[in-house]
Formats: C-alpha cells, sequence, structure tokens
C-alpha cells in the first residue's frame, strides 16, 4: 500500500509541471499608489490631499505553438482602482493574435503605435504629473478656457494592428481602428445612428523606432475621422505628427519629442485648431537612486491666443529591490490667459486636478510601485 501511494505521489510530481508548460498562462501585474498634495490655485482654499491608483493593473497572458514557427498569443488586462477596492475587466491592453516570422498581427484594445512614442520617453508616466497633461492634446483649450478631450496616446477599441519583426533595432507597426467609439453602437463622443456612416469614427496610426545600444529613435502619424454629432453628420478629423529622440550615457539618459496636432472645429475647414508642443526629459541613477526631470511646452492654439502652458516637474526614484521602487515629486502646470491645461491626464478621471482658465496647479506626491 506504501508503494502505490510512493508512486502516485511521485506521478502527480511529474504531471503538475507538464500540464502547467502547456497551458503557458502568465499572472503580471503592477500596483502603482501615491498619497498626493494637490493644489488647484484657484482660491487659497482650493487644496486637498488624496490617495490614488496609478494605472494599477492586472494581466494574464499566453502563447500556444502552432508549429512552423507560428504562434497564437493573448492577453487580457484589466484596470485596477486599488485606492477604492474597485476596476474594470479587459479596460486596457487586451488582444488576440498571430506571431512569427512576418511579424506580429492583433485585434482588440490596443495602446496606438502613437502612444508608444510617448510613452518611451517620459519619466512620470502613468501619474498625476505625466507627460500627457501637454502633450497629445487633440484642441487644447477651446475659446472658453477648457481643453478638449485628448485623441492621442489612446488606447481604442475596435483595432487591428500589425508590427514588424525586429531588424537590428529598426522596428515599425501600424494600426487600424474601425471605430473608435463603444463598439459597434453609439457612444456620447461620436455617435453612430441608423442613416450615417459609423467608420467615419475610425482612426489610423503608424509608427516607426529605433532602439539600438544606447540611442533611440521614433517618428509616428496618426489621424482621426469623426463624426459631428448625430444631428449635423458633418465630416471632422484630426491628425498629429511626432518625432522622438533619446541617448543614454553613463547612468544618464536624455529624451526629447516633438509634436504638431491639427484638427477641424465644426465643419470641414482644415488647420483651425492647428497646435505644437515639445518636451525635454531626463534622469540620471546614482546607486539605488535615480533623479529625474520633464520639462513640457505647448504653443498657442492658432485659433485662440495666449492659449499656452508649460509644466515642470522634478522627483527621484528609491529602487527597493528590482521589483518596488519608493518615489517622490514635485510637477506645477503654468498657463496663459487662455489656457486651462491641469494635471492627471495619464492617471485616469478619478485623479484629474484640472484648474480655470489661467491658473497654475501644481503636486506634490510619495509613492510606492511594485510590478509582478
Amino acid at each position: 500500500m506504501q508503494k502505490k501511494l510512493i508512486a502516485l505521489a511521485l506521478a502527480s510530481a511529474f504531471a503538475a509541471p507538464a500540464f502547467a508548460a502547456t497551458s503557458n498562462v502568465d499572472i503580471y501585474g503592477v500596483m502603482n499608489l501615491s498619497v498626493e498634495r494637490i493644489d488647484s490655485s484657484v482660491s487659497g482654499k482650493d487644496k486637498s490631499t488624496s490617495i490614488n491608483s496609478n494605472s494599477s493593473r492586472l494581466g494574464f497572458k499566453g502563447t500556444e505553438d502552432l508549429g512552423g514557427g507560428l504562434a497564437a498569443i493573448w492577453q487580457i488586462e484589466s484596470s485596477i482602482a486599488a485606492d477604492s477596492g474597485s476596476g474594470t475587466l479587459a479596460a486596457r491592453n487586451t488582444f488576440v493574435g498571430l506571431k512569427g516570422g512576418f511579424g506580429t498581427v492583433m485585434l482588440g484594445k490596443i495602446d496606438t503605435p502613437m502612444k508608444g512614442l510617448g510613452r518611451a520617453v517620459d519619466n512620470f508616466g502613468d501619474g498625476i504629473a505625466d507627460s500627457r497633461n501637454i502633450l497629445g492634446s487633440s484642441t487644447a483649450p477651446n475659446a472658453a478656457g477648457t481643453r478638449g478631450t485628448s485623441l492621442w496616446d489612446a488606447r481604442p477599441n475596435n483595432t487591428i494592428q500589425y508590427v514588424t519583426p525586429d531588424f537590428s533595432g529598426l522596428s515599425g507597426s501600424l494600426a487600424y481602428s474601425t471605430d473608435t467609439g463603444a463598439g459597434s453602437g453609439s457612444n456620447a463622443n461620436n455617435p453612430c445612428v441608423v442613416g450615417l456612416d459609423c467608420n467615419k469614427n475610425d482612426a489610423w496610426s503608424v509608427a516607426a523606432n529605433y532602439n539600438n545600444g544606447p540611442l533611440l529613435l521614433g517618428a509616428g502619424y496618426e489621424k482621426h475621422n469623426t463624426l459631428n454629432a448625430a444631428t449635423s453628420p458633418n465630416d471632422i478629423s484630426s491628425k498629429i505628427w511626432r518625432v522622438i529622440a533619446g541617448y543614454s550615457f553613463a547612468g544618464a539618459k536624455i529624451g526629447g519629442l516633438y509634436e504638431k496636432a491639427s484638427g477641424d472645429l465644426l465643419t470641414n475647414n482644415d488647420n483651425l485648431a492647428d497646435r505644437k508642443a515639445w518636451g525635454l526629459f531626463g534622469n540620471y541613477a546614482i546607486g539605488a537612486i535615480t533623479l529625474k526631470a520633464n520639462y513640457l511646452k505647448a504653443d498657442d492654439t492658432s485659433n485662440i491666443a495666449n492659449s499656452s502652458a508649460k509644466q515642470y516637474t522634478l522627483g527621484a526614484d528609491y529602487a527597493l529591490s528590482k521589483r518596488t521602487t519608493a518615489y517622490a515629486f514635485y510637477a506645477k502646470v503654468k498657463n496663459d490667459t487662455n489656457a486651462s491645461y491641469g494635471l492627471g491626464a495619464g492617471a485616469g478621471p478619478s485623479n484629474t486636478a484640472f484648474g480655470t482658465a489661467g491658473v497654475d496647479p501644481s503636486v506634490f506626491g510619495l509613492g510606492m510601485k511594485h510590478t509582478f
């Protein structure tokens, strides 16, 4: 009897790893929380303290070998609001696809190639001091001083994306979103109703990257076509060009980004909301400490005078381990008279701290990030 039990135990020990190998499912995630003191600068009493979950996430991904160098890939990534104990299933990069010598093809909800360019250089991504507070705004502030919703640096629905193989550091990607709204039906921003062409809510994004050794280079173009409104089916479009560069040396990394965006307003007239923006990024590692800085500048929108803005951000990371980092930062946005840029564009609506036109919001924060 004892020998039979030993044999069963040995069989189980060998069977378990074999099952795990064939299932090939990886669990990963990020927990990133910070406590922040925000000053919206509207009046002397507009200060608040909050705890924020900065793009925390939980994901599952896997591959299946199909033979002949071909593999099936999939991923389901969900957002986690760790500060409030909630989240949204599959709200982040979620797709199924094929990978082989030809490259990778994916279908689902996927970051655009344009977004990847900005993420490659930002030192304070996914938090309240994200560079997207200034960069990537499709319309900047309107005549009433309110900043428009950003189309860029997005993760649109209904996307097919192709990524080339890596050729000694050179790669490219192309994405097409058939309907950037909420599925095939209507949504508040881009109504798609009977009698109107839903494909007019589509978008194209393309980028090329070179990342080899100390040098990083990238360039991209993206265009969105949108229906004006259900009752006024005029086509409007927005587009953006972006280039990035970076260089690493002796523990330091420096980078730059330049972009030019343009968009129609309520008619088919082009170039009514042209805007240029740029940023400089730098960090320097000293042992376990990494010092970081961003400087961002948005020029006036072509149709609105005095609508420029700047953002200054300083911070430091302390590596507690390879997976855990403690950090501190300070950021301030300085708005011109008719600009209302704010904080939190890369952290989600619950973290935003947009001010009134002409005021200058700021934030000081302490946090910890753990990846697994």
